[in-house]
This record gives C-alpha cells, structure tokens and sequence, in this order.
C-alpha cells in the first residue's frame, strides 16, 4: 500500500483533510453543547427566579406575622375579638389562605377562618419550634386543618410587652395553590414540566397542570431518586423513553437546615441534538465533495510531472551499476528533477574517476607488499582477510587464493607461550580501541602445516578520507632465535637470584672506590630500603653507628687488602632508629688484568637469630627465677627442676629426677579434676589452676600452676613445662577478704552487695524457668528504744539472734542477709508459676517469721520481746529490675509500720504512686521559694462592734503547673523536710515588713498580725536570735506581733519552751496557742507557759448549736480562759448564731468566713481602707 510514491501521494491527500474532518465534527460537538449550556441557563434562571419570590414571600410573611404578634388584639387568644380581628386581616391579604393565633399550649381558639371542630397544634413541628425557640419558623407542606387545605405554614412568637414569656403564636397558611400561580407565569421552553415536591417525593405543583400527578409521588424512580438524593443541581439524563432531557433543580424552601420543597425543571433535548446533528452532516457531505476532486487533480499531476522523469533516472541508474554509462538525464518541467539529474551526473563521473584511481593504488600496494620482508596481513572492518604477502603465507601455511575472504583468527592463529590460550583477535583490539596495538612478547603463531613460531606483531587501523576505520593492516615477524637467547638468559638470571635468595637476604655490589653501585633483595627488606637511599656513598661513609672502633678498623682493613670475608656481622639502626643485625660475606673482583674492581657479597639479616639467642640466654636466667620449675617428658616422667622447686616442695632435684609427678598427689582432686586438666592440655597445649599438692613434709599447701605442653615440629608431644607457686597464705587471706566484702561481720549474713547479687541471679532463673519468687523486708520494731536503753552491745547480741531466728525460718536454698542497722531480707525463690501460689507461700514464711521473732529474747540478765514489720513483693525477672523490687519491698515494710507494726504486708502499686507524687511535690517545693512561688493571705480577727484588731497570716503556694497548692498538702512535707525552717523565716521576715508598712498609717499603726511558728522551727538554738534580726531589719513594733504555737509543740520539752517564751514576750512579742483543746494539754503546764491568748479550735465552733457536747467544751474554755486571765479567740465562725453564742459566753474575738475569707493584702487593704463593712479598732 505504501510502496509506490503514488500511493503515499493519495494517502497525503488524505492526511492533509483530516483536521478538516475533525474541525467538522468537533464544531458540531461544541454547538450541541453550547445549547445544552444555555438551556441549562434558562433553567437555572428560572427556578432562581421562583426562589428569589419564594424568599420574598418568606420574608414578607415574617415582617408580617411580626408585626401582626405585636398587636395588643392577639395577646390573649381566648377572647372573641382576636378571631374577629385576624378576619378582617385576612381579607385585605390575599397571600394567606388562613391567619390563627393558637395559645402555648397548641389550642386554636384565634382563627381567622371558623373552626368546624376543636384544632390542637402543639405536635406541629413549625410550632414547637417558634415556641421552644422564641424566633420565626417555617413549616412542611401539609394539609391544614382550619382551612383544609395543602399548605404551608408559618409562625412567629408572640410575646406581650413587660413580659418574657411566650404566650401564643402568630400563623400564617400559604396554599400550594400559590405555587401553581407561580409555576403558571414562568415562560417555559417547549416542552418543559416544571414541579414542586415535597421531601417526601410527592408532586405539590406542576405546569403544565396535569391533576394526575399532584399529591403522589415522581412516576419516575430515577427521577424522584435524583431529587431527594442531591437537594441542589443539574444533571443530563435519558427518561425512561430513551429521550434525552436536562434536569435542574432547587430547594425553594428550608426549615431546620433541610429542604422543605423542591422545586425541578426538565428540559427535553431532542430538538437541540437533531440540529447539531443535521448542521454536522451537511458540512461532511461539503467536505466529501472537495475530497473527491482533490483526488482527480492529483492525480493527474503526479502521473505527468514526477512519475515520467523519476522513470528515466532509474534508467540511467541501472547503467551506472552495469559500468556502461554513456547518456544522460534528461531536463524536465521540474526544477527539482531538473536538479536531481545534474547531481547523478557529477555523481557518475566522479565515480568513474575513483574507479580508476582505485586500480592504479592497488597495483602500488601489491608491489610493495612483496618487498616487505615481514609478514602483512590486511583485514576489512568485520577481520575478513583481503591481502597477504608472501611472507604472511610462508608463515600462516596458507595461499592467498584459500585464505581470501577467511576471518583473521582461522588463518592467523597465535596463542600465548606460557599458558598455551589462545590470544584476543588483533582486529577486535583495534576496532575496539581506535588505535596501533601490539601484541605480548610471549606469542606463539600456529602455522597451518604444524610448524610454531615465536612472533612480534603490531596491528594498525586502515581509515577512509572521512577518518573511518574501513579496516586492519597486520604486521608481524619470525623472532623465534632470539627469543631462545632471551629465555635461557632469564633462566640463567633466576637460578643466580635463587641461589642467592637461598643463601642470603641480598646481593650488593662496590667499586674500586668502595662505593655502593648495586643492591638487590626483597623490596620488605630494611637493608634494602636504606642502601636505596645511600647508593654511591662509600664503605667508609656507611660505617655502622653500634659497630665498635676496634671491629670497624679490623674489617676496614681486610677491604683494603683487597681480601675476601665472611659472616662480618655487626648492629644498624633503620630509619625508624630500631636496631637490627646484619651479616655481609664479601668477595673481591678483578678485571684480566688483576686490577682491582670492587666487591661483590650477600648479606643476611640475623636480628631473628639474634633475639633467639637473647631469649635462651634469659630463659636460663628465668629457669632459676623465684617460681618453682618442672621439666617432664610425655609420660610426666620428671627430668629437670630448679632450686625454687625444691625450697616450695622440700624435695631436692636428686629426690624428683626420674620420678612422675604423682609423688606430689594430696588426694585432695578426684579424678574428674584431673581428666578435666588432661583435657586442656591435650586440646589447648596449656591448662592454669590451683592444685592442692603434698610436700616432703607431708604438709598440703594450695599451688597455683601454669602447665605447657611442648611439641616436636611434627606436632608430636615431646615434654611438659609447668611453673608453681605457693598460695596457700594469700589464699586464705583473698577468702577472709571476701567474707568481709560479702558478708556482714556481725551476724555472718550475706550483706547487700551478695543479696543484690544473689538477687539478680534469681531474676534471671525465674524469667527462664517462669516461676515466681518473693523478697521479703523486715525492720525490727522500736529498735533505737532498745539501743538507748540497754546499750548497743545488747543490741548487736539482739541482732545475732534474730539472724539466727530468720535462717532457721527459710530453706535451704533461701537467703537472708542484713542490709544495716535492724533491717534484714530474706530472698524466696521457685515459688511456683502462679502469682496467688507465690504470694501464699510468701504470706505463710512471713507469719512464721513474725511468730519466731515475737518470741522472747534472752541478752544477758535481760528478759525482752521484740516485734517486727514486714514488708513482701512477688517478682518473676520480667519487666522489673532488682532496685525496684528492692524498693517496692522497703515501701511495703514501712506501710506494715503505718499499720500498727508487728505484721506483714503486700507491695500495692498505689505505694509507689504515692511515693512518687510526693517526690514531685518535694522537688517542686524546694525551687518555690527561691522563685516566688509563695504568697501570704491574710484573714481578719474581729472584735466587739465588728471592729478589725488584726489579722492572721497563713501562706499560699501558686505553683505554676500545679495551681494553687492546699497547705494540707505541702506543710507536713516541708515539716518532714526540714524545708519549713526557711519558708517559715520568709514568712516572718514578709510579715514583719508588712507590720512595718502599717505603721506609717494611723488607721492601721495599732493592727496585730498572728503568724504560725512550727515546733521544728522553734526549736531551733538560734530561734530567739533569728526573731530579734527579722524585727531589726524590718523595724516592726515587736508588740504588734503575735507568735501561735500548737498545744504539742508548747508541751514538748515545757522548761525550754518557757524559756524561750519568756525571752521573746520580753522584747514585746505576744503567744497564743493554736487549736486549742483538741491535744493533750496539762492545766499545770498551761498555767505556767506565758500565754497571751487561747485559740478554739474551729472543729468546736462549727458544731455549735449541733452537737451539745461540743459547745460546753467551748464554755469550759471561755471559763477557763478568763480564770487564767487569758484573751480567748474563736477560728471558723461562720454563722451569726456562732458569734452571738461567743459573744454570750464572753468570748469577743472572732475569725472565720462570716467577717472575710483570707484574701491576698490588696484586697485586705482595700477594705481596711474604702470602709466595706469594717471600722478599725483603736
């Protein structure tokens, strides 16, 4: 089909009309679609023309019904007027079918329209909305009962002015008759059907009308589907009928953010593709048309113009290639023809010319081929042969005339001489690499009749005018003598190098003037390396630096008598300054004449030989060392020993020689020992260990020996070489370090270091083995009292005894060790492999432990009892670590102490969670003061008339992450701590500054402030000394400060407390004791401490008027108090009823929630100042 250039003439043609044909149907496409796209617009337009009425009506009917719920005449439904006045409104709107106002309730006794039976609207969700939601709300297509019709309603609050209650509705009805109206004025194109549905699929409205289809749902399925699936779009589709139509559609309205009614236009589009359609085939049948006659005119054209001439030039072409071209092409019409027969022209003749040319260089080359005396092969570009020379045939074996048109590698067959493989084909190598290349020294031609040649060749490459290789020229050349000659002077030259590689390390070679002119050797060689460096120095200037003077002059002169020597040896150093030894043999070379010309040697590097030497030499030195030394033979026979054998052993080397090491046999090792030692030696050629031995004297000693098996060059056990020493004090000695290092030297337990050790041996076999263990902590019970009171030597005789106790209480295979002090563990293990097994067996150990300890104590003349806490966790060595279970153990032990002491308890994680919020807390507390975390807030005490006389300091911590920190939770903390002594000075010290502040301010010169002291505070040496700085630093009025001390703290130690008390109320300071009468307190101590005040304790006062026992407590302190003389005040009142009880009683200071809570010192400030309920007392 596409041979001819006519043929492919009448496919351009085709070609070239194509886009055409594509133009055509593609416009006919973009027209179709353009109609579609304004159909689509006219629809869309529509229905946003009827939502943009439906949005006016909705709008319009909420500013009506707001304005008709504003109306005084229906703000109460049930009266008659309101029907009459909702008709007269209805009459002057025609949009509304109906107007109602029914009650909150649902009851419909408003109407405009006469109601035929009671109507309840309460289950209507437009009106539970506006109801519940107090704002406008919009219904669902319906069939309303007070006009009986399908509609759509509207409702609106109504509201009474002076009031926020919603007391009825305001409702309007919408019939769907109104959205037929609408429906009616749209233009619509031919054949449209326009609808409005409900959310349901049913048609509510429809134009053109069709009353079959109004109230029941879409006929079409996929069309109802399309609708109520996508509330909003437009989409092609095929009806049923197979008609195409476009659809469009929209909700109209929305209520509750779903769609209420839906409004779709289907446009059909049968008419719009039957014009593109008709437009697209009247423009196909134009293009055919042209097509046709395009093709005629070709035609014709080609046959004439180009077909014709193209004929005569593959007529002149055809001469060209039989060698008889003598006409020539004929000028067409055609200026490119015309041109193309001129070019074939020169073509030919130029040809023609070369031809010539071609033959007269062929006759060279054969001429000079023949003069050559080497042998030339020339190749093509793919290595077939295409000339050889006389030469070449001689030694290939082949004629010219056979070998023609051969590959290269069947005719010029070589191979390497030494390994007998074939060589890589020279014209590969050459087309490869571009370039001249030879072949190795060692190749061997095989000539086709048998006979070998040893050859030299090169091959080059043969390029054209233009650079190409075109082909391979091959020289090559029988060098078969001389590489005879060359082969037995290198085998001549290795059997010298071999005989001096044998005999020495290197060959050297000097002068008549003795200077080094030649070194051979192996290129590692040292002496090598550095002769390279000194070649052409003289003998004289290579003098060796360790070799002596007087070995120096001796060998100078043997060289200047011209004699020979051997074995000189002498020490050099190398260029890293390591010393080495040499030994040279020289001797002297003369020319024919017996003129001297030099030196030639070997020399020989003997630093090996040397140290070899030096070796033996210390090994007889080390045989007599300190260490006892035995020689044995294979069967132990002894044959040597030295003098320290003999002082370690007692046997002298006359009594051993001859004898097997058996004499020294203790009986001390069974035979498994020694089997395990022969074993050793056989497959390691070595064994080291103790070993008990018997001396002369019968005495057993422990030796320490290192055995060495000695072997032939064959592998063969020649003899046994053993070192001993004696260990048995430093062995005793290592024991008794180790007792002390693992075991506690007052009860002979285990101590920490072996129990953790031991410990962490038994995690490992409970992972392995799954069972379950158990660590058990113990912590004798008030065993500093014991201490205190019948000495620590009775102590440590209690302790050595509960050792004893607990060993008798476990098993064999348990362990009990003593940690420090009175605490002890003891280490259950295999316990089987379920935890509730383990943690019985650990419960039974440990009450069998407790009834053993709780047993009395003998310590000398003393009867005692003792009891003990407990503390147990279970472990199986997975997903714990031994200081955990160690500290989990401790947790436990001291929880059984919170307990009551004298039980055993069980590790419960809450434990550690409790400990580790804690340490939280502690770190956190320890950076708050220095970062200001602490506040004070103050809280007033108040006195008769209400008026304040002070205030009591209590601090607050507002920790950043935590927030504000209760002082339950951090106080007992910083007590325990020791953190309460700085934080209590900051708070003297910060209320102290704010007495100072006061002072400057008559209304509060006269103002107390009570702050806490804690009982570790004031116990404090320097307490006194830190009170009187913070008052001198500050400057307050020491009078105006009063210090509140707990009942424990005042009765502990009374005689110091007193004193303390007395120094401090001297200066001024004023006491008062906190909480009272919820310790311990003694009425003989009360009445000596130095008090100023008594504080009721705030548990009393909340229980008055509650608990009867609660408020005599309270009258007895009153009582007391003013019996004492003593000021009384009541913390915690928070009832009017509480103070006036006080106040009754006689108690006329106050503090609690009904005058302030404790507030930060602006607040306070503020309401000293501004008179906020308070008057300052003077």
């Amino acid at each position: 089909m596409w041979s001819t250039l006519s043929a492919r003439i009448r496919w351009l043609v085709l070609w070239a009309t194509l886009p055409a044909v594509l133009l055509v149907v593609y416009q006919a496409r973009a027209h179709r679609t353009d109609a579609i796209a304004a159909a689509e617009e006219r629809a869309l337009q529509t229905l946003q023309s009827v939502a943009a009425t439906q949005q006016r009506l909705i709008q319009n009917t909420r500013q009506f019904l707001q304005q008709l719920a504003a109306m005084p005449q229906v703000h109460d439904p049930s009266v008659p007027q309101c029907g009459r006045y909702l008709a007269e409104v209805l009459s002057l709107n025609a949009t509304y079918v109906n107007i109602g106002v029914p009650r909150a309730d649902g009851e419909l006794l408003c109407n405009a329209r006469p109601l035929k039976a009671p109507v309840n609207v309460a289950n209507r969700p437009y009106f539970q909305q506006t109801i519940s939601g107090r704002d406008f709300a919009v219904g669902s297509f319906q069939v309303d009962r007070a006009a009986q019709v399908a509609s759509v309603n509207f409702a609106y609050p109504v509201i009474p002015p002076g009031t926020q209650e919603v007391v009825a509705a305001a409702v309007a009805v919408v019939s769907l008759e109104w959205w037929s109206r609408r429906l009616t004025d749209l233009g619509l194109p031919d054949g449209a059907v326009a609808r409005v549905s409900d959310p349901e699929g049913r048609v509510l409205a429809r134009y053109p009308p069709d009353a079959s289809e109004l109230g029941a749902p879409f006929a079409d399925a996929e069309f109802r589907a399309l609708v109520l699936q996508t509330p909003q779009g437009q989409r092609q589709r095929y009806r049923p009928d197979g008609a195409p139509e476009l659809v469009v559609f929209q909700p109209l309205i929305e209520a509750g953010g779903k769609p209420v009614a839906t409004m779709s236009l289907a446009v059909p589009l049968d008419d719009l593709y039957a014009a593109a359609n008709s437009r697209m085939w009247t423009e196909m049948a134009f293009l055919l048309g042209g097509l046709v006659l395009s093709f005629a005119v070709a035609q014709v054209g080609v046959r004439r113009g180009v077909m014709r001439p193209l004929r005569r030039l593959m007529h002149a072409t055809d001469e060209l290639a039989e060698g008889r071209y003598v006409s020539r092409v004929p000028a067409t019409g055609l200026q490119e023809l015309t041109e193309l027969g001129r070019r074939f022209d020169r073509m030919a003749l130029t040809r023609q010319k070369a031809e010539a040319e071609l033959r007269q260089s062929e006759e060279n080359l054969a001429i000079t081929l023949l003069s050559i005396g080497d042998g030339v092969i020339a190749t093509d570009a793919q290595g077939r042969i295409t000339r050889m020379n006389v030469v070449a045939e001689r030694l290939t074996g082949w004629p010219l005339a056979q070998a023609m048109g051969q590959p290269l590698p069947e005719v010029f067959r070589i191979i390497n001489t030494g390994t007998r493989e074939p060589q890589v084909d020279p014209v590969q190598l050459v087309m490869d690499r571009g370039q001249v290349v030879a072949l190795s020294n060692h190749t061997t031609l095989q000539a086709r009749h048998g006979a070998e040649y040893h050859i030299a060749d090169s091959a080059a490459p043969i390029r054209n005018s233009q650079g190409q290789i075109v082909g391979v020229v091959l020289v090559f050349s029988d060098v078969s003598e001389s590489y005879r000659v060359r082969r037995k002077l290198e085998d001549n030259e290795a059997r010298f190098r071999t005989l001096t590689a044998l005999s020495s390390d290197w060959y050297w070679e000097q002068d008549a003037q003795f200077r080094l002119t030649h070194v051979e050797g192996r290129a590692d060689d040292r002496l090598v390396q550095e002769a390279a460096l000194h070649m052409g120095k003289t003998r004289w200037e290579l003098a060796a630096p360790g070799m002596s003077d007087a070995l120096w002059e001796e060998h100078r002169a043997l060289l200047e008598r011209h004699q020979e020597f051997r074995d000189f040896e002498f020490e050099r150093r190398d260029q890293q300054g390591c010393s080495y030894w040499v030994s040279i043999s020289g001797t002297p070379v003369f020319d024919d004449d017996g003129v001297f010309c030099g030196y030639r040697g070997v020399g020989k590097d003997i630093s090996a030989r040397k140290r070899d030497e030096n070796e033996l030499r210390i090994a007889a030195i080390a045989f007599e060392s300190q260490e006892g030394m035995i020689v044995t033979d294979a069967d132990t026979l002894i044959l040597r020993t030295n003098h320290a054998f003999s002082r370690i052993t007692g046997y002298g080397a006359d009594e051993v020689v001859g004898r097997r090491t058996s004499l020294l046999a203790s009986g001390h090792h069974d035979k498994a020992f020694f089997d395990a030692m022969w074993a050793s030696l056989a497959s390691t050629g070595e064994w080291k260990g103790e070993l008990w031995n018997r001396c002369r004297s019968g005495e057993v000693n422990l030796h320490f020996m290192a055995i060495t098996a000695v072997t032939d060059q064959h592998g063969v056990l020649t003899h046994y070489v053993a070192t001993l020493n004696d260990i048995t004090q430093s062995a005793a000695a290592a024991r008794e370090i180790e007792h002390l290092a693992f075991y506690d030297p007052l009860t002979h337990l285990p101590n920490r270091r072996l129990m953790m050790d031991r410990l962490q041996q038994a995690f490992a076999t409970s992972a392995r083995a799954g069972l379950q263990g158990a660590l058990l902590c113990l912590d004798l019970d008030h065993f500093k009292t014991l201490n205190d009171t019948l000495g620590h030597d009775m102590g440590d005789v209690l302790l050595q005894q509960v050792a004893q106790r607990l060993t008798a209480c476990v098993r064999e295979g348990d362990t009990v060790a003593r940690l420090g002090g009175d605490e002890f563990l003891v280490l259950l293990e295999d316990l089987g492999a379920l935890a509730t097994d383990a943690a019985e067996q650990a419960q039974m150990v440990g009450e069998k432990i407790l009834a053993a300890l709780n047993q009395p104590y003998q310590l000398a003349s003393h009867h005692v009892h003792s009891t003990t806490s407990v503390g147990a966790v279970l472990f199986s060595g997975q997903a714990q670590t031994v200081e955990d279970v160690v500290k989990h153990a401790d947790l436990a032990m001291y929880a059984a102490k919170t307990a009551g002491r004298n039980g055993i308890r069980f590790f419960d994680p809450r434990m550690q969670a409790a400990v580790t919020a804690r340490a939280a807390l502690e770190n956190d507390l320890r950076t708050a003061l220095e970062q200001g975390q602490f506040t004070l807030h103050y809280q007033v005490q108040v006195g008769c008339g209400k008026h304040v006389v002070g205030a009591e300091v209590l601090i607050r911590w507002n920790h950043p992450a935590r927030g504000m920190v209760p002082p339950f939770e951090f106080i007992p903390l910083a007590e325990e701590t020791g953190l309460i002594l700085p934080i209590g000075l900051w708070v003297l010290q910060t209320a102290c500054s704010q007495l100072r502040r006061w002072q400057d301010h008559p209304a509060t010169a006269d103002l107390q402030l009570a702050v806490n002291v804690s009982a570790r505070q004031f116990r404090q040496a320097d307490f006194m000394e830190q009170v009187v700085a913070v008052l001198r630093q500050t400057g307050a009025r020491p009078d105006r400060l009063k210090l509140e001390l707990t009942e424990s703290l005042a009765l502990d130690n009374v005689d110091d407390t007193i004193a303390k008390m007395n120094a401090l109320r001297a200066l001024g300071l004023r006491f008062s004791m906190d909480d009272f009468g919820t310790g311990q307190s003694s009425l003989s101590y009360l009445t000596r401490l130095p008090l100023d005040q008594l504080k009721i304790d705030q548990s009393f006062v909340r229980n008055i008027g509650i608990q009867h026992t609660d408020a005599l407590i309270v009258q007895t302190i009153i009582g007391m108090a003013q019996s004492l003389g003593i000021d009384v005040i009541a913390e915690g009142v928070e009832t009017e009823a509480q103070r006036a009880f006080l106040e009754r009683h006689g108690c006329t200071l106050w503090q609690g929630y009904l005058f302030s809570r404790p507030v930060p010192i602006e607040v306070l400030e503020h309401r000293l100042h501004s008179g906020l309920g308070w008057q300052v007392s003077t």
